[in-house]
Order: structure tokens, then sequence, then C-alpha cells
């Protein structure tokens, strides 16, 4: 059944005002939308729109009436429904389901207009608004994928873990224990290097000011660490434990992860030392000499609890190092976040199993005193419970709980908003 002209107006006026109302709601989400293409779709889009809206007001003057100046109620239902997307993708979704609906109505209003060109405007914006519902499709599985949304999200973190976790624990055993091999060679060039940074300076220079200088350039070590890809025990504690918690693999495969690095970190640091050792006395030069005997003997006299509390703080660090790693995704920042922690580390005197038993081993080269009981009872233990205790129930479990409120946040978001997208549908609201 065709409209008559006061219907056919009714409608026309209707149409002009989901127009005006889309022009206004896609120019405040590029206001919103963090990525740059998706806002200038929006842009583009929206100014379509607005000759959508030239075009109708000219259609309802050719028919004798007044073009309305008012925009509709349904305006703020919108754009309340705008304010609840949280992200790019779920303002995608929102603006897909507006225009579907938008095509509905425009082609009941050009099946029953009963004037021929009004009938082809009509279905010329039609075809427009399946094209902007296309659009924002193609472009909501462009960012599927890409995390646009979440970079700040805990979950956008645990999920990297987790990725990253399944194929830590999968490697072969003897990629895993040459890759703790390869991480403490690293690690102790970095001891190496704040040695002789230490030592470089003038025995006259204050004590203090020469272990702040060589805490400066303990993280070099730690770089190659994470350039190379190859890795030490403690930082097994947060990356691999993630698909333990979330049971993706059997607890024995943590077990077998954690006793080939502490294995291979060991070894790394033997074969270092006897590296040294074996090439004499003039092999490291005699900058860091005095450091490293210093170094062995203040980590191979601090009491049982002292090494023990010290771990823990020395593990928590490692573990807060590697979440701020996976967390960022530019490489200075990452540099940045690495260098930080491990210059706490370094200041801080806090004992890590693997870089102090490297230390400790070339103090031994340059003549401390240290025995093999004596390493196992005051370093290896304490510094191995305490750096577990540390990585593992402090920072991990911490990070966990956040991610554990993180998804329950989330799924009241995905609730509202699975809601609002059906109040759209309820009550018809369309662009």
């Amino acid at each position: 059944m065709k409209y008559s002209t006061e219907k056919l107006l009714e409608r026309l006026e209707s149409d002009l005002l989901s127009e005006r109302a889309a022009i206004k709601i896609y120019w405040s989400q590029v206001e919103r939308v963090r990525d740059p293409d998706i806002a200038l779709l929006l842009k583009s889009i929206a100014n379509v729109e607005a000759n959508h809206a030239a075009i109708l007001a000219k259609a309802i003057r050719s028919l004798g009436g007044k073009p309305p100046s008012n925009l509709p109620v349904e305006e703020e239902g919108i754009m309340a429904l705008v304010n609840e997307m949280k992200t790019d993708g779920d303002l995608l979704r929102l603006n897909i389901v507006l225009e579907d609906m938008a095509v509905q109505a425009y082609r009941q209003d050009a099946v029953a207009c009963p004037d021929p060109e009004i009938e082809q405007v009509l279905e010329r914006i039609m075809t427009d608004e399946m094209d902007h519902s296309q659009r924002f499709l193609d472009a909501l599985y462009q960012i599927k994928g890409r995390e646009v949304d979440r970079d700040e999200d805990p979950l956008a973190v645990f999920d990297v873990a987790l990725d990253k976790g399944v194929k830590r624990l999968g490697r072969p055993w003897l990629e895993m224990l040459m890759s703790g091999v390869i991480g403490a060679i690293h690690v102790t060039f970095g001891a190496v290097a704040m040695a002789a940074a230490a030592g470089a300076l003038d025995s006259k220079t204050n004590p203090k000011v020469a272990a702040l200088v060589g805490a400066l350039f303990f993280p070099i070590g730690f770089v190659l660490l994470k350039l190379s890809q190859s890795e030490l025990f403690t930082e097994n504690f947060l990356i691999p434990v993630v698909p333990i918690i979330e049971k993706k693999l059997p607890l024995w495969t943590l077990g077998r992860l954690w006793s080939l690095s502490l294995l291979g970190n060991l070894l790394g640091a033997i074969i270092f030392a006897l590296i040294v050792w074996a090439g004499g006395s003039m092999v490291l030069g005699s900058l860091p000499v005095h450091h490293l005997l210093e170094l062995a003997h203040f980590k191979m006299t601090r009491p049982f609890v002292g090494t023990l509390v010290s771990a823990v703080f020395a593990g928590a660090i490692i573990t807060t190092m590697t979440w701020l790693v996976l967390a960022t995704k530019s490489d200075m920042t990452k540099l940045m976040a690495i260098w930080s922690c491990i210059f706490v580390m370094a200041i801080g005197s806090f004992t890590h199993v693997v870089v102090s038993t490297s230390e400790v081993l070339l103090g031994v080269v340059y003549g401390a005193k240290v025995t093999f009981g004596q390493w196992f009872v005051k370093l290896f233990v304490p510094a191995s419970i305490g750096n577990l205790l540390g990585g593992m129930f402090l920072i991990a479990l911490l990070h966990y709980l956040q991610v554990l409120h993180s998804r329950k946040a989330q799924a009241l978001y995905l609730e509202r908003r699975d809601a609002a997208l059906e109040k759209v549908i309820r009550e018809r609201l369309r662009l």
C-alpha cells in the first residue's frame, strides 16, 4: 500500500531527523575511537550522511513541506548507548546494527513511496546505508586480533602470557636447557660490566658512588638476555605458570621447565667461571676483580634470613619486569622497563640465585674461599626459595587476582553491551 502525501512527508521528516542524528553521533565517535583508520571511516560516512540530509530536505520542500530543525528524541538514547561502548570494536558493532535498521526503514519507505523520483532518492540512500554497514563490518574484521582496544587491559597481557607460556612449555628439553645456559652467560656479562664500571673509578672515590655507577651498567646483561630470547629460572614464575593455572597443560611440564632452566643457568654460570679460570687472572682485566671479591664476600656472609628476604625482592622485581615487557609494545619502553627493574635489583643488592651464583663463582676464581656446601646452604637454598616466593606467590599471584577482577568486569560490560544492542533492535532506533 502506497503512502499518502501526508504520510510520505512524515516519513521523510523522520528520515531527515535520523540522518542529522547520525551526523552528530558519528562525529562524536571520531573523538572516541583509538584507531585512526576507523576515525577516518567515521568522518567519511558522516559526510555522506550530511549529503543524505540535504537530499531529504530538498525532497520535503518539493512536496510543499518544511524540513524540521530539531533532533529526534531517539538521539539521546543512541548517544547514551554510544557512551556505553568501551572499545572501537563495540562501537562498530553498534553502528552495524543501526545501519542495518536504517536499510530496512529506507527499503520500506521506498516500496510505499507514491512519488517515483523520491522513490529513487530513497533507494540511493538505502544503497549508501548498505555500503556503510559493510564498511563498518570490514573495519571490525580488520581490527580483530590487533588488540587495538585492549592495550592497557591486564586481560590482554594475560592472554599474551598464555600464548607464550604454551609455546615455552612445549619446547624440547634440550632447547630449554640451552636457553638456560645462554641466559646465565648473558647476565654474567652484566655482572662483569657492573664490577668493571665500579672498579674503573679511582680508589679515592666514595664506594657508594662506585656501587651506584656499577648498578647503572648491570642491566646490560638482562638486555642481552631479552634480545637473545634466552631465559633465567626466575623468569618462569609468570609466563609458563599461566597455562598451568588455566589448565591448558599439566603441572609436570612446568616442573620440567623449572628444573631444566635452573640447571642450565647453573651450568652457564659454571662454564663462564671455568673459562675465566682457564684463561688466567687477566682475562677480565684488573678493573672488576676487587668488586667481584667484595660481592662474593657480601653474598656469602649475609645471614640465611637476610638472603631469603633479599631474594624475595629479587624474585618480585624480575617478575615485575616480565609483566612490564609483556604489557608494553614499544621497544624503547621495554628497554626502560628492563633497565629500571634491574637497576633496582642491583642497587638494592637483592639476591638472585643465578646472578649471585655467577658473582660468587667469579669471586672464587679470583681467590674467594667458598666451598660447595657453603654456597648451597647460604646462597642456593634461601635464594631459590626467596626468588620463588617473591616472583610467583607475590607478584604473579597479585597479577592473577587483578586478572580475575578484570574478567568479572569484562563479563559485566559484555552483558551491558549486549543488552544495549538488544535495546536498539527492540526500540527500532536507527541512524
